[in-house]
């Protein structure tokens, strides 16, 4: 959650900069943004080429002024619709005639929502009618006449008499069923059939699974729950379809939006996204475009909920590709945007005198890269990998770190059998999926070109393991091993260093002899921590990164050893200070030689789990991590003999000094920090008063 909010600040401050400018000219090769999208392989926001060029602002549609429009929505035919609450009406503009008609005009009074059905009608939410209405063409007549209205239901447990329906945002589905976004309803969207007839609720959130919400759920009766206000889960704030007749909502407070199947349940939902979103809109290549209220950031995703790109931002002025306050976006088929503004800006004058004049209706045009990618993503969530394949390859050549074309081009080689490259495709995409199914694929024709040999391999095996039952041959290779074994005990060091195999079979006796027959010192100990040390970074470094989400090429080995070895020193500093206030017998060498020992199993375990990982597949994923539970568990308990042992401690006293040693260790880590950044502070202010004081000079 840190790292997103980290780049959203990124993101809005680089709109920022152009806001406190003066006002900008775009250029035909120039806009007043920039645009991002984000790798997986790098783990962050990049920027990237411009995908989308403000066109224009236009105050009037056709000749109609826009006083406060709401809403948006553009039909198969590129006709444009607006809720305009100023006009209390609906504007429908044909792009291509120029042509515009009156949707409503003296039925509507606040239409706040609008939407274009599979059927060709017009879906309107009027909040203050608390109601909803549906409008139908009379080609003969040139005009929408009123064919259903959708009010408050009756004689539902639904609904209470006191209960409010005020209709916000309205949407259909392909068998034409209606789904209503009422404001502060926390049930979810109204759902009506074709009779208009209500029938239940549709899209709900549900209460965020925190820990709290859990044990408040499960102690807390009815009564309880109602009367508590964080029990309300939030309100779904807008809804969109998609080409599968999908609905998409997003709500205020989550980030993102949320694609729902017809069972009611989360299909899927955005890999990353803002919690102020005002409106979404499903484009023509099934790509989603979102824009926040808050400021004015536009996000289109793939159809799976990956970021495409993410631009625009808040202007004071009346940039082009800025806005002040937009309320609503939708997209035609040629993939052009189109985005609502509507700010409370007092206006005098002629609009196009007044820089702070908005409620106007902005047009956004794809560029190259734009048009490459939609036209390779219909190829490509159309199942046409190998068609793709090229398509692919030239959006790599204008951005490498572009993570959708990767997996494509996996995702093609992969269709073509040719599941090595897919392997390399999948590695800079970072799909473990992708990589893991294409691994499987090559792990399988090894294994059967080389049946043979690992048969008759194994067989040998076997076959000798057998024959030493009977002549015991394994003596005579064990023999210079264990000559060499006999020769290097006479070395104090050898034998503090293979002292810890046997705290593994004895732990009580093995930390026994540390503390009372000092069969350790702090220099094995220094030898097993940074042994401990290699281990660390060979498990970081060779894991599959089906595995590992650490990228190698980004880890500070310096910045890791100042971790590992400070983590230690303050935990073997802060154990031997408790220790002493609570009645320990251990001597901070004792804790040093200790903790260095109970390492061993993670030194054993984190290369070979490494190992191991290489050859495994994601379904496989439960030998890889058995073998770090292993090491993590047989370290934990060798910690709690340890401490036991050298400070002579009872089990109950032993678990209290652990828990007080980590807390203690934390502290002082938190204090060094807090002196840091205060040391930091007046070392700067310094600088600033000697940089004052010699430019006065």
């Amino acid at each position: 959650m840190k790292k997103k909010m980290i780049t959203v600040l990124i993101i809005m401050l680089s709109f920022s900069f152009f806001s406190l400018t003066t006002k900008i000219e775009v250029k035909a090769n120039g806009v007043p943004y920039s645009t991002y999208t984000y790798s997986s392989s790098s783990k962050k926001f990049i920027w990237t080429q411009d995908a989308y060029i403000p066109l224009s602002i236009q105050y009037d549609i056709g000749e109609i002024e826009l006083l406060s429009p709401q809403d948006i929505t553009i039909d198969k035919k590129n006709n444009i619709y607006i809720a305009d609450t100023g006009h209390k009406m609906i504007i429908k503009y044909n792009l291509e005639t120029n042509e515009t008609l009156q949707i409503g005009l003296g039925i509507l009074n606040n239409p706040t929502g609008v939407h274009i059905g599979d059927d060709n009608k017009v879906y309107v939410a009027d909040s203050d009618n608390n109601a909803a209405y549906q409008f139908t063409y009379n080609e003969s007549k040139n005009n929408y006449e009123l064919t259903n209205t959708y009010v408050k239901p009756v004689g539902t447990p639904y609904f209470e008499e006191e209960d409010s329906f005020k209709p916000m945002k309205i949407v259909t589905d392909h068998a034409n069923i209606v789904y209503i976004v009422l404001a502060g309803n926390h049930n979810g969207m109204a759902k009506f059939d074709l009779n208009a007839e209500f029938t239940g609720y549709f899209g709900g959130n549900q209460l965020p699974a925190t820990f709290s919400n859990i044990v408040r759920q499960f102690l807390f009766d009815e009564e309880q729950r109602r009367n508590w206000f964080s029990m309300i889960p939030t309100p779904v704030y807008n809804a969109a379809v998609d080409e599968k007749g999908l609905i998409l909502t997003t709500s205020k407070s989550i980030e993102g939006y949320k694609k729902l199947n017809i069972a009611n349940q989360v299909f899927n939902q955005s890999a990353w996204g803002l919690e102020d979103n005002e409106d979404l809109f499903v484009g023509p290549n099934n790509t989603i475009f979102t824009i926040s209220g808050n400021d004015g950031t536009i996000v289109e995703y793939t159809p799976e909920g990956d970021i495409l790109f993410v631009f625009s931002g808040i202007d004071n002025y009346n940039q082009k590709g800025l806005f002040k306050s937009p309320k609503g976006i939708a997209v035609d088929s040629k993939n052009n945007i189109y985005v609502i503004d509507i700010a409370s800006v007092p206006f005098t004058g002629l609009k196009e005198d007044n820089p702070y004049s908005t409620k106007s209706l902005q047009i956004y045009v794809p560029t190259e890269i734009a048009n490459t990618i939609h036209k390779t993503i219909s190829l490509y969530y159309d199942g046409r990998y190998t068609e793709s394949l090229e398509p692919w390859e030239e959006v790599l050549k204008m951005n490498s770190l572009f993570d959708l074309a990767n997996k494509g081009i996996g995702d093609a080689h992969f269709a073509n059998l040719d599941y090595e490259k897919a392997m390399e495709s999948y590695i800079y995409a970072r799909d473990k999926t992708g990589y893991s199914e294409a691994y499987w694929e090559v792990r399988n024709q090894q294994l059967l070109n080389n049946g043979t040999l690992l048969v008759t391999i194994f067989g040998v095996i076997i076959i000798l393991m057998i024959l030493n039952t009977f002549l015991n041959f394994s003596k005579y290779i064990s023999l210079p091993f264990r000559k060499a074994h006999g020769y290097l005990k006479q070395f104090k060091i050898y034998n503090e260093l293979t002292y810890g195999f046997y705290i593994i079979k004895k732990p009580s006796d093995g930390f026994y002899g540390i503390k009372r027959e000092g069969k350790s010192s702090n220099l094995t100990a220094l030898i097993y921590i940074a042994v401990f040390f290699i281990s660390y970074m060979f498990w970081q470094f060779n894991t599959s990164f089906i595995f590992n989400d650490v990228i190698p090429s980004e880890i500070n080995v310096a910045n890791e050893g100042l971790i590992i070895f400070g983590v230690i020193a303050f935990w073997v500093f802060s154990n031997y200070l408790i220790g002493s206030i609570r009645d320990g017998e251990g001597k901070l060498t004792d804790i040093l030689q200790g903790t260095a020992y109970i390492l061993l199993p993670l030194i054993i375990t984190l290369p070979l789990a490494s190992i191991i990982s290489n050859i495994l597949t994601h379904n496989e994923a439960f030998i890889y991590s058995l073998i770090l539970i292993v090491g993590v568990l047989m370290s934990l308990i060798y910690l709690i003999i340890m401490v036991k042992e050298i400070h002579f401690y009872d089990m109950k006293p032993t678990i209290a000094n652990i828990i007080i040693s980590i807390f203690t260790a934390i502290m002082i880590i938190v204090f060094m920090l807090i002196i840091y950044m205060l040391f930091s502070e007046v070392i700067g202010l310094f600088q600033d008063i000697i940089r004052e004081v010699s430019g006065r000079v």
